[in-house]
């Protein structure tokens, strides 16, 4: 790449950076303004039943069961053999 095809490459990178950054900044202006006026700046109450009871049911609990697949690898520990195989470590084992 000679000097003058990276001149129109970092001028072309460098307007496409400036756009993203101001189209983050005009979403962020956009909907913090949005949020801030609401129609009539009150907080909106549902209309409902709500059934309020006296003591907390007994006996309640939630169980949660959670079953590993035989011979699972957590993705964590793919990328980790992944970039140690780059590094020159021992990587994972085959």
């Amino acid at each position: 790449m000679g000097p003058e095809q990276a001149a129109v490459w970092y001028r072309r990178m460098s307007a496409l950076y400036a756009l993203g950054s101001w189209t983050l900044l005009g979403s962020l202006f956009f909907l913090g303004q949005k949020k801030s006026t609401l129609p009539g700046n009150e907080v909106e109450q549902k209309e409902g039943s709500t059934i309020e009871l006296p003591e907390p049911p007994r006996g309640f609990y939630v169980e949660t069961i959670v079953i590993y697949k035989e011979d699972f690898v957590p993705i964590t520990e793919k990328i980790h053999n992944y970039l140690k195989s780059w590094t020159g470590g021992p990587g994972a084992e085959s």
